[in-house]
């Protein structure tokens, strides 16, 4: 497949340096290949890396991988200490494996192609001289739209309290819809902070650190306070859980809730404290990160298109086959009664399975590589960006949360978010990363968005998260609240209560971030955990 590209006098004189057959393969038998042949690419993932070259050659490297001042790039012929992965994180690799095989294969066919051509290039003199890469900066208007997704997410799940009208209930309850934003963007700003701008190569410090230590450093910025909220809700937890069920299945409960791994049991991700499933899941995305990222980095726009495709494919079917078998497709799940499900524990499954937010983390990492390899070496320069470019995928979000509340639009919670909302979240990002590192920045939406009162929202939003659910139960759950206060808040005081809950909310928060969240001792002692968790490995 690579006799069209000109081959430099070393690599054409040694037929044993090139691609064997099987590494030119097309990607599509991936998606229809059995469970073994995925696992097997896992494994290819993990412990083997890229092809290598034959003995007594010299590694292919790609041009476009080589730093600053002289230094040589990665070879991508032979994996380093980093490149092999850890036995105990093997099976979380196989989320990226459809999708990563393929790069790594297309990665190294860019390298030979690259490599011949450089080759011709300098016995021509005509190299050109390497570009600068741009300089990161920091996207400040990403920590706005992480206020924006948690204030609807909180409205979302408590709303009903408020007494809405019925497009108001409607509108706001579809956070089966909206959250997977928040997967995208978890994985949109790891490839952006560990990945190189317009080089094909991951950072220097995530191929450096083990990956043990690179993901409990990841966890436990957000572990210490999921416990703190745990212990110090343990007594409003633990109650019912007995009451009904027994201590046996309350202390069940609470290993799950503890050890982050709820979200894997479809009926049972909500217990406790019950948005939390959503950092069980987000554990299991980032332990298969640094094992995805590598590949990600080295792969150009079009391979990263092609891994996209994959990923998209691979997170969309499931969900047509939840639709099809219980004729699904026009059901408002977020306004349905549990009861009203043709089938909760399958619905539960695509809300709350890891496996499928690790998809959507990926396509979030997949997105920010094809912004950050604008203007890069071989690559189509950068588009051009303009208020539209912003505006009409925010439109576009917000219109199909509204056509669907009005019934206009009768489509699936699950089909609307990949079918649309991701795509159109994903097309806002990339533009706003790309409006945001101009030399100056016009977009209005990116200005309004880097607002100094929306960034320290934006701080707040993780915080918001972990204790809403907590104090949601505390005030409007029947038997807590009853036990507490009496009553709920809603009989108590009505549904102008629900506002009163939203700014309590919004000041736990701020208190949590000052005291805890950016406590010296808490950085400390986190620390000094993971250091003692990576020594087990």
């Amino acid at each position: 497949g690579f006799k069209q590209w000109p081959l430099p006098a070393a690599v054409a004189s040694d037929p044993s340096t090139w691609m064997a057959p099987q590494h030119s393969r097309q990607a599509a038998p991936l998606l229809v290949a059995a469970p073994i042949a995925v696992a097997l690419g896992a494994l290819r993932v993990c412990f083997i890396g890229q092809p290598s070259a034959a003995p007594g050659t010299k590694p292919l490297v790609h041009t476009a991988l080589a730093a600053q001042d002289g230094a040589i790039g990665q070879p991508l012929g032979e994996p380093t200490a980093q490149q092999v992965g850890a036995p105990t994180a093997s099976c979380a690799a196989f989320v990226a494996a459809a999708a990563g095989v393929y790069g790594l294969r297309r990665a190294s066919s860019v390298a030979l192609r690259n490599t011949g051509c450089t080759t011709i290039a300098a016995e021509a003199g005509e190299v050109p001289a390497a570009k600068q890469p741009a300089k990161k900066v920091r996207i400040t208007a990403f920590d706005s739209v992480r206020f924006f997704l948690i204030a609807y997410i909180v409205c979302g799940h408590f709303i009903t309290f408020a007494e809405p009208s019925k497009f108001a209930f409607q509108a706001m309850t579809q956070v089966n819809v909206v959250v997977g934003a928040f997967f995208a963007l978890s994985g949109y700003v790891a490839a952006y902070t560990t990945t190189e701008n317009q080089q094909r190569e991951p950072s220097a410090k995530l191929l450096s650190t083990p990956k043990p230590e690179w993901i409990l450093q990841r966890v436990f910025g957000y572990f210490p306070l999921h416990l703190l909220m745990c212990v110090l809700f343990m007594p409003m937890f633990l109650y019912p859980d007995v009451l009904f069920s027994g201590w046996p299945t309350a202390l069940g409960h609470g290993a799950m809730a503890l050890t982050m791994t709820q979200a894997w049991f479809p009926m049972h991700a909500e217990i406790w404290n019950a948005p939390t499933w959503f950092l069980g899941a987000l554990t299991f995305a980032t332990a298969v990160l640094p094992f995805a990222l590598p590949t990600l980095a080295r792969q150009n726009k079009k391979t990263l298109r092609r891994s996209f495709a994959i990923l998209f494919l691979v997170g969309l079917l499931p969900k047509l086959g939840y639709c099809y078998d219980h004729n699904a497709w026009g059901f408002l799940e977020g306004a349905m009664a549990p009861k009203s499900m043709p089938n909760l524990a399958m619905f539960n499954m695509q809300r709350f399975n890891p496996f499928f937010a690790t998809v959507e983390v990926l396509l979030g990492a997949v997105a920010c590589r094809l912004v950050m390899l604008d203007d890069a070496l071989g690559e189509t320069p950068a588009p051009k960006v303009n208020t539209l470019s912003t505006l009409l995928p925010v439109v576009g979000m917000v219109g199909i949360v509204l056509l669907r509340a009005t019934g206009v639009v009768a489509l699936s919670d699950l089909l609307t978010r990949a079918l649309i909302f991701m795509p159109l979240f994903l097309r806002f990002m990339m533009a706003a990363h790309r409006a945001s590192v101009l030399p100056k920045v016009v977009d209005p939406l990116c200005n309004l968005l880097s607002k100094d009162l929306l960034v320290t929202l934006g701080n707040l939003a993780f915080p918001i998260f972990v204790v809403h659910g907590p104090l949601g139960q505390l005030f409007y759950k029947k038997i807590i609240a009853t036990k507490v206060f009496g009553a709920t808040m809603n009989a108590l005081y009505g549904p102008g209560f629900f506002y009163a809950y939203l700014g309590i909310v919004v000041g736990f928060a701020w208190v949590v971030q000052k005291t805890f969240l950016t406590n010296k001792s808490v950085g400390s002692l986190s620390k000094k955990a993971v250091e003692k968790l990576c020594s087990f490995f």
